[in-house]
């Protein structure tokens, strides 16, 4: 048997300039973002520490003066609580029903209150229904938004809030950082954002009911919770000022929602407030801004009410803020609410914090968004775990077959040659595994039994996909030294290698025959999926537009068997910026032929963007496999 133990050193030692390499040009994005930002944000940086200190401290503003009462006006209040879907990672999946249960069972009557509930856009019928049945056994009135999904289907993308349509496939967007990247990708879902979150509209449609019923309005978020001494203290305020036409509420997050049980509870409310409403008030909350990007914020903003979102620069992918009022209008502060747990504790905490910071908000609320949007767009498909079982099903039974004996020879050459005996053909590294593929493939028809030596297919799998140096790695390298022939167990695959190993990950995901080195090949797919996640973003990556569509159509492939509905539909979306001008960085006619398949099955083609693109009649996806023609390098 053959060891590459030298050859593998002499790998190892080109990381060493590879991560130099990385360095250099991730300082390079950081300068950049940071003279992009100014001097202005730098010192908001340095005054304010990190991200996660920042709190909402009252202040008293023009807007914030003494108001009086108004005779005029009721002491009638209707608190609506709007429950929408629960968004993992950011919240836990079971959340609304544990947070509405903890409500129902505990929270005092209000004096003067009615408290109603919407359940907002939720997609679960089973969910929805758990959720009624339970406001109806407590005898609570509800409305229901209900989730439709044409119309979610039908949302376009927001490819206008691009600089340009094809600015996720371009260098521009490569050289950004993580959070810069990320803003932009969110940014592109906005409408479907606001279809399936429906923030602001649901709000608003309290703020429509509630005019009806009451000369107050709470359109307040669904895990807000008020104590005995909370409502006191609002109730009290609001009727001493109720000239006022709007006030804000403090708002406590909660660690434990069994603290607000403790009559010694003391609150120190410092979140980002709540708002009250006068029946008779103009304003409402702007549906253009989504969740996750200020969308209860820019009516702050425009009622000129103080805070630490005073400092939040505009990112260019934020919508227009509407302009401040030209007066402010009064806007008192009146007692505080609880936010109860959301289920998720900050496990990057060194103190194990129950409530995340809010960096780590941002963070697991921009994967919760694209998360629940995209098993939102995959779910009504029931997508086949293989992305090319249509192409697997149907072979060319005759040609598979006059091709066997050749590739199973070639193949057996190559073992001979691995356990010491005479040398190999001089095959590139994707022809190796296109061999391989073809003979698993035949082994997984039924007439294949008679026609394919399994023992030899099993040999060479435990060789190629053993753990350790001496089996395949799974990474791609920005530096690479030349293989010496036969080599492929010890290195590290090239990016037509990779292509062919996503291939047979899914041919092996079609069949489901288990083979010896089944679960060894499962692990190493994983592990070098999570590799190339990290590969498909940066600048540094050593190859062009082309062979970048190439990569991240094997990362749609690989995070399909993985089960990772939104790193394919992330790599699909970039695919699909990359198709537009005025870069239209793919030419190849079977990449954009499988790349428009594999967005349709996504549901990522909307109407306008289909007839643009030409796909309004896309077939099945076709995998670009390598014929099985041994053409030996010279």
């Amino acid at each position: 048997m053959r060891f590459h133990h030298f050859d593998a050193v002499l790998d190892r030692l080109l990381d060493a300039p590879e991560k130099v390499v990385v360095m250099g040009i991730k300082a390079q994005r950081r300068f950049r973002a940071l003279s992009a930002r100014g001097w202005r944000w730098t010192r908001r940086r340095g005054r304010s520490g990190r991200l996660g200190k920042a709190v909402f401290q009252p202040s008293v503003g023009l807007n914030q003066e003494f108001v009086p009462r108004d005779p005029k006006r009721g002491e009638r209040f209707v608190l609506y609580r709007i429950i929408g879907n629960d968004l993992y990672p950011r919240h836990d999946v079971e959340q609304s029903l544990a947070n509405l249960r903890f409500i129902l069972e505990h929270e005092p009557p209000l004096e003067g209150c009615e408290k109603r509930w919407i359940l907002n856009r939720i997609r679960q019928p089973d969910k929805l229904e758990e959720l009624a049945s339970l406001l109806r056994r407590y005898g609570y009135s509800y409305d229901v938004i209900p989730f439709d999904a044409k119309a979610f289907h039908d949302a376009p993308w927001d490819w206008g809030n691009l600089p340009f349509p094809s600015f996720l496939a371009s260098s521009s967007y490569r050289k950004l950082l993580s959070h810069q990247r990320q803003g932009w990708e969110i940014a592109l879902y906005r409408n479907k954002n606001n279809y399936l979150m429906n923030n602001n509209g649901a709000r608003n449609r309290a703020l429509e009911l509630g005019r009806s019923l009451a000369d107050w309005i709470l359109p307040w978020d669904g895990n807000c919770f008020v104590t005995a001494a909370g409502w006191l203290l609002l109730r009290e305020r609001v009727l001493q000022c109720s000239a006022a036409d709007y006030f804000y509420v403090p708002m406590q997050r909660i660690a434990d929602n069994a603290e607000l049980l403790d009559p010694c509870f003391e609150a120190d409310p410092r979140d980002e407030p709540q708002l009250i409403f006068a029946a008779s008030a103009s304003e409402y909350f702007n549906h253009a801004f989504p969740y996750g990007r200020r969308p209860k914020v820019e009516l702050f903003w425009r009622l000129g009410l103080r805070g630490p979102w005073d400092e939040w620069p505009d990112e260019p992918w934020d919508q227009p803020r509407r302009p401040p009022l030209q007066t402010l209008p009064a806007c008192p502060q009146a007692g505080w609410v609880a936010r109860l747990h959301s289920g998720v504790h900050d496990s990057s905490s060194s103190t194990g914090g129950a409530v995340l910071n809010q960096a780590r908000r941002f963070s697991t609320r921009n994967l919760a968004i694209k998360a629940s949007i995209n098993q939102a767009l995959v779910a009504p498909a029931q997508l086949s775990p293989s992305v090319f079982s249509g192409f697997w099903s149907t072979p060319d039974r005759e040609a598979l077959r006059r091709q066997v004996p050749s590739a199973a020879e070639v193949l057996r050459c190559w073992y001979n040659w691995w356990l010491g005996a005479e040398a190999p053909p001089t095959l590139r590294q994707e022809q190796w595994i296109s061999v391989l593929l073809h003979l698993v493939w035949l082994a997984s028809l039924p007439e294949g039994a008679e026609l394919v030596d399994f023992a030899l297919i099993e040999a060479v799998g435990s060789c190629w996909f053993r753990e350790g140096l001496q089996g395949l790695q799974p990474r791609l390298r920005l530096l690479r030294r030349q293989l010496k022939p036969g080599r492929l167990p010890g290195t590290e695959p090239s990016l037509a290698a990779v292509e062919q190993l996503a291939l047979l990950s899914d041919l092996l995901v079609w069949s489901g025959r288990e083979w010896s080195w089944s679960h060894p090949f499962r692990v190493w797919r994983d592990a070098l999926a999570l590799q190339l996640q990290q590969l498909v973003h940066p600048a540094w990556l050593g190859c062009g537009r082309e062979d970048l569509a190439r990569l991240q159509l094997v990362q749609v492939v690989l995070q399909r068997h993985r089960g990772g509905p939104t790193e394919s539909v992330d790599a699909l979306l970039r695919l699909l910026s990359g198709l537009q001008q005025p870069i239209s960085a793919v030419h190849d006619p079977g990449q954009w032929s499988l790349i428009l398949a594999l967005a349709r099955q996504y549901g990522l083609l909307d109407a306008a963007l289909a007839e643009q693109l030409g796909a309004t009649a896309v077939g099945q996806p076709l995998p670009p496999i390598l014929p099985l023609q041994i053409t030996v390098v010279r």
